[in-house]
């Protein structure tokens, strides 16, 4: 399958779109061609003087076209950018669907590329570059069969000029930057950008806070040089098109002045034609820029998509949790449990022994390596560096759970010790919060969700031992506090002795 036609499919357009706003973009031009047209007609005719009333018809004509031009134009661009808007609507819920379980995770800058850079390009792709070129197609062709009409050999040397406008100068502006690489120095740019100010604390604790902002600020030096080289094409190929068309433009006036023996007045018409018929031509360079653009994107998007990893555990109607033999992607433990309905379970281990990812298998996150696992439909992993946005505590918490009410909030928000109320607002999202008060707050999330099994990642991390002792009871041993006293419950727990699996049957 062509990338253009996996794009289309991709992105959920479908065909009598695209013929919509093809349509609506050619009426609007055809109402310009025609309008310039008539009026060469009206020139030429009024020369001759006759009465006032000959002319009356085409006066209104002429006015009727300028005012259907306008409003079709209006009616193109609401047509085609709300196809585009749609198209990227779904690309975006698509792509992320596929990030989301994907078989090989992308970076947090990575996912910024692929959720917004390389979605847009593909949407510029059906509006700047299949739309524009539909409505050239048919606007060239209205053109040129007029032409042959008037003058044959005029025809011939419109037809020649559109072919170079609309084909051979858009195929020099892409081959002469064929690399794309000023895509490539930008998606660099944007990933060193979100590392510098995602890991800065890091990187700064290791001693590289310097290196990494100056490998950032190339980046960027690079990038605003790609792409200003990427830019020169463009324009190059804008003043080739002026040139063509105004070349065009004259040689049907001189073939039309010199060779032209029918009515005077329908002359007019002819020396006309090209000052207009050309205008569709205008965007055909950059709308070919757009679509060797999208190409690289769509490649990239595709590899992504279709890479959705499929191996999923096995959603089934019991409500237990059964690992068999389970190998995870990463780790090498071998995981084998039962967890009853109800019943809690803990997973101790030292860092790198797989415990993250054997949640993110059980939530389906991530592809089972090997093995076998079953659980109940509704289950919802909780990481441990689950994004806090800029809001209120409220809509924080409303993420995971949009039916919470107030009062349950406050109730688990008390419970897990979150000092701060509903109304609190994140200012700097997770900045504005301690790392205790994060971890809290995630956690009173994930207990506020109905979820049948809560998977959550180390939700005692930088807890003090008291409150890490307090809440893992809760956890463990006690009806728990939100949405569902009595529920499925895995809890993983940082150690640095062997893995340990415990099962624990809450008191109540």
């Amino acid at each position: 399958m062509s990338d253009a036609r996996y794009l289309v499919q991709l992105a959920g357009v479908r065909r009598r779109d695209i013929v919509l706003s093809v349509l609506a973009g050619s009426i609007t031009l055809l109402a310009a061609l025609a309008l310039t047209v008539l009026s060469g007609w009206l020139i030429t005719r009024a020369w001759e003087m006759p009465p006032v009333l000959h002319l009356s018809v085409a006066i209104t004509a002429v006015r009727a076209l300028g005012i259907s031009r306008a409003v079709f134009r209006y009616i193109d661009r609401l047509v085609s950018h709300k196809l585009g808007l749609r198209a990227l609507t779904t690309l975006r819920a698509r792509v992320y669907d596929a990030m989301a379980h994907s078989a090989h995770p992308v970076s947090r800058g990575e996912g910024h590329i692929r959720l917004v850079a390389d979605t847009e390009r593909v949407t510029d792709f059906i509006v700047r570059t299949v739309i524009p070129v539909g409505v050239a197609l048919v606007l060239s062709v209205a053109a040129v069969a007029f032409t042959a009409w008037l003058h044959p050999l005029a025809a011939v040397v419109m037809a020649l000029a559109m072919a170079a406008t609309g084909i051979l100068i858009p195929w020099i502006a892409v081959r002469v930057n064929a690399r794309r690489s000023h895509i490539d120095a930008a998606d660099d740019f944007q990933v060193r950008l979100d590392a510098v100010l995602e890991h800065r604390v890091e990187y700064q604790a290791a001693g590289r806070a310097d290196a990494q902002l100056e490998a950032a600020v190339e980046a960027s030096r690079r990038s605003s040089a790609e792409m200003v080289a990427a830019q020169r094409p463009e324009a190059l190929s804008d003043g080739i098109q002026a040139w063509a068309t105004g070349i065009a433009a004259l040689l049907v006036t001189v073939i039309a002045v010199t060779g032209y023996s029918g009515n005077p007045v329908w002359l007019g018409m002819l020396v006309m034609i090209p000052l207009a018929a050309f205008e569709a031509h205008g965007p055909l360079a950059t709308a070919a820029i757009h679509g060797a653009d999208a190409s690289v994107s769509v490649r990239r998007l595709r590899g992504l998509v279709d890479t959705r990893s499929q191996d999923h555990p096995e959603r089934t109607e019991t409500s237990a949790v059964h690992a068999r033999d389970l190998h995870t992607v990463y780790g090498d433990t071998v995981w084998n449990f039962c967890l009853p309905a109800g019943d809690r379970m803990l997973v101790r281990g030292p860092s790198g022994c797989g415990k993250t990812t054997m949640l993110e298998t059980v939530a389906g996150l991530v592809p089972v390596a090997s093995g076998q696992v079953t659980r109940p439909a509704s289950a919802r992993f909780f990481a441990e560096d689950g994004w806090l946005f800029s809001t209120s505590v409220r809509e924080n918490i409303h993420v995971a759970a949009p039916e919470a009410t107030d009062a349950l909030m406050a109730e688990v928000l008390e419970a897990v010790g979150f000092e701060f109320d509903l109304d609190f607002v994140l200012a700097d999202g997770a900045e504005s919060l301690s790392s205790g008060q994060r971890r809290r707050l995630l956690l009173a999330r994930a207990l506020c969700s109905d979820a049948d099994v809560l998977l959550l990642d180390e939700p005692t991390e930088h807890l003090s031992p008291d409150a890490a002792d307090a809440v893992l009871d809760m956890l463990l041993h006690q009806p728990l506090p939100g949405a569902r006293a009595w529920r499925t419950v895995i809890v993983v727990a940082h150690t640095d002795g062997p893995v340990g699996v415990e099962v624990f049957k809450p008191v109540g």
